[in-house]
């Protein structure tokens, strides 16, 4: 016996007990029968969508194609002769298929042949016909030979809209489209459709707990990911993939890598490195911002959420494409499992610089000439930020007591478009390092933040000149003689 079949032979049970109260109770309630004692009596019943809502599981809610805003009413009406009509009238049906109506007696279930607490065969006698949805509202009645009395008072049984989209079940719950007992209304119930969100930080190593399968690479680390998995009114589930913290034009490739033995796979992976298409498997333009990636699958939102076992990977765009590498994964989690943020994987880079004796150039005539003493050095500390731009921290040592050390990020330039011929920008880049460094007789340092520029591009493609001026001359951005330092920023 299933345990929807369980579940609704225990709410026949209550349904029973309460059936047996109601006859010696004296109040009444909005669905008492209407008109005194000398009028033909009616009572109404409203039944909303099945939600899964009788019985308060979301496993016996229904499953298809269906639209879900179909409601039904019953109505029970007196005829002259004592007996009832009942009338079925079904809200929002769908133009063109019959809808099975049935009213399906209440039974022993050790007496049926698959354990339902009802006859699978409904009662004609009652209600079991076909209702054509006519796009709209739609009515069908049939004239009992039960009494008006008995019906509404000692009748027990179950109203059924079976769903025409799909084959007639009288076992599978998740058919019917309305699920409710005979002669009692049926509340809405919360949407049975369920949906979960799992998010995942930067791929740090924490999923193996090691950190050297962290990523390494230039993309920014502060790329995280959402896996949303909804479930569709058929019971299958769409999986949307949303990226946060994306690069500007390029495409991310998202996979869902089953899991599988290592034994059995060429590379003795745990997953297999063909990723899972029908789950996902595609790529996601990244925009600056965040952007996202739907796939309607063919496969149950229980069955994703309770038993799929897979890996969930970001591929780094910026570089090829691996399935064996995890260094190259942005992100690298278990399906339907968030992942915690591991400890930051930063990148840092020193550089150490020495006064200027005119070695860059490789011409004395361009060493410094000034009073300043010949001791100072510099070191310039790259440390990559969490989104990806870059911190600059240029340290002196030796230096000068009560002396502001312009020290200045000046970007490589064409001197042929220079006012003075120059191979830099007279003008610092502010973005990269333009400030004063107070002299304390000692180290003395300043640091700045870029806000344009990213660590991976400072590293590795940023072209300019490093400059530390003399503080104890007027500043000149063209006498290469007052320049205390002089090397090329970040090498």
């Amino acid at each position: 016996m299933t345990q929807s079949i369980k579940q609704l032979l225990n709410f026949t049970l209550l349904l029973v007990t309460a059936a047996a109260l109601t006859l010696f109770a004296g109040c009444s309630d909005d669905n008492d029968p209407v008109g005194g004692m000398d009028d033909l009596r009616s009572v109404s019943f409203d039944y909303a969508f099945n939600e899964g809502q009788l019985l308060d599981n979301v496993e016996t809610a229904y499953r298809g194609e269906h639209q879900r805003n179909l409601t039904a009413e019953l109505t029970i009406s007196e005829m002259e002769n004592g007996n009832a009509s009942v009338t079925v009238t079904l809200m929002n049906t769908i133009s063109g298929v019959d809808y099975p109506v049935h009213a399906h007696d209440a039974a022993d279930p050790s007496t049926t042949p698959n354990g339902t607490p009802y006859n699978e065969t409904p009662n004609g006698d009652i209600f079991a016909g076909g209702i054509s949805g006519n796009g709209g509202t739609v009515s069908s009645t049939n004239d009992t030979g039960i009494s008006y009395d008995v019906l509404v008072n000692e009748y027990e049984g179950f109203l059924v809209v079976h769903d025409p989209t799909q084959d007639i079940s009288t076992t599978d719950l998740t058919t019917y489209l309305v699920l409710g007992v005979f002669g009692q209304t049926l509340q809405a119930g919360e949407s049975s459709l369920r949906t979960q969100s799992f998010e995942y930080a930067f791929n740090e190593g924490q999923l193996l707990g090691n950190p050297d399968l962290a990523y390494m690479g230039d993309h920014p680390r502060n790329l995280m990911a959402t896996l949303t998995i909804e479930e569709r009114g058929t019971g299958m589930a769409n999986v949307t993939i949303t990226l946060e913290n994306t690069l500007d034009g390029f495409d991310y490739p998202v996979h869902s890598h089953d899991a599988a033995d290592p034994a059995t796979t060429p590379n003795g992976t745990p997953y297999n490195e063909t990723p899972n298409g029908d789950v996902f498997a595609g790529a996601i333009a990244g925009n600056g911002g965040t952007a996202s990636s739907t796939n309607e699958t063919d496969i149950s939102y229980t069955e994703l959420i309770e038993e799929y076992e897979a890996f969930l990977v970001v591929h780094d765009p910026t570089q090829d494409l691996s399935t064996t590498d995890l260094t190259t994964y942005l992100v690298l989690g278990s399906f339907a499992a968030d992942l915690e943020a591991g400890e930051p994987n930063l990148a840092t880079m020193t550089f150490e610089y020495s006064f200027n004796e005119g070695q860059l150039l490789d011409d004395e005539n361009f060493a410094y000439d000034g009073e300043h003493p010949r001791d100072l050095m510099a070191t310039m500390l790259v440390e990559e930020l969490i989104d990806g731009r870059a911190k600059i921290t240029v340290t002196l040592s030796n230096t000068l007591d009560g002396f502001t050390y312009p020290v200045h990020s000046h970007d490589a330039a064409d001197p042929e478009e220079t006012p003075n011929g120059t191979p830099y920008d007279e003008t610092p880049n502010g973005d990269v390092f333009a400030g004063g460094i107070e002299g304390n007789g000692g180290m003395a340092s300043a640091s700045n933040e870029t806000e344009e520029i990213m660590y991976r591009d400072l590293i590795n493609n940023y072209e300019g000149f490093f400059v530390v001026h003399d503080p104890t001359q007027e500043i000149s951005t063209t006498d290469l003689t007052t320049y205390l330092i002089l090397g090329l920023t970040a090498r």
